[in-house]
């Protein structure tokens, strides 16, 4: 059984979004980048998902990645890491993915936590320093841990952020 690290890097520039994937061995990755958008259906507001590249302040844009397995052979705790696009903030309880463990960032990327235990520290002056808990607009990067790929397998994780 593997274990495999998936990397996925989504970079946000001149509010227009590029997809970056790489995947360790042949786990692939698809990315799809939607807008939601306010429709009125019936008489009544409905939110869609439409998919564009185009954004712009305030859009809130869903960001969902599918992974499936095409090693050969079942792969064990895989993990898929990616940043907050920058110009974008997190939007709190978005992130999902069946079956995975899901944890954040706020030192870009170099240690992850569940939200309540994510802390900073704020430098009071004299020396002193206050620790706080870190807020979903502080959230650097996100990470799924899926326990177990089948072969051929497959799943899928989103979250959303609202751009700046």
């Amino acid at each position: 059984m593997k274990k495999s690290i998936i990397a996925a890097s989504l970079s946000f520039a001149v509010l227009i979004i590029a997809a970056v994937a790489m995947a360790a061995g042949t786990v692939t990755l698809k990315i799809k980048t939607e807008k939601e958008q306010v429709i009125i259906k019936e008489g009544k507001k409905v939110v869609k998902a439409v998919p564009t590249t185009k954004f712009k302040p305030e859009d809130t844009i869903i960001y969902t990645i599918t992974y499936t397995n095409t090693t050969g052979e079942p792969v064990k705790d895989a993990i898929i890491d990616d940043p907050v696009p920058s110009g974008t903030v997190y939007i709190m309880d978005s992130a999902q993915g069946e079956g995975a463990d899901i944890t954040f960032s706020v030192d870009k990327g170099k240690s992850y936590n569940k939200p309540t235990l994510l802390f900073y520290q704020v430098d009071l002056g004299k020396g002193k320093k206050e620790q706080k808990t870190a807020t979903p607009d502080l959230y650097t990067n996100i990470r799924w841990r899926i326990p177990f790929v089948p072969v051929n397998g497959s799943g899928k994780v989103s979250f959303k952020v609202r751009v700046q």
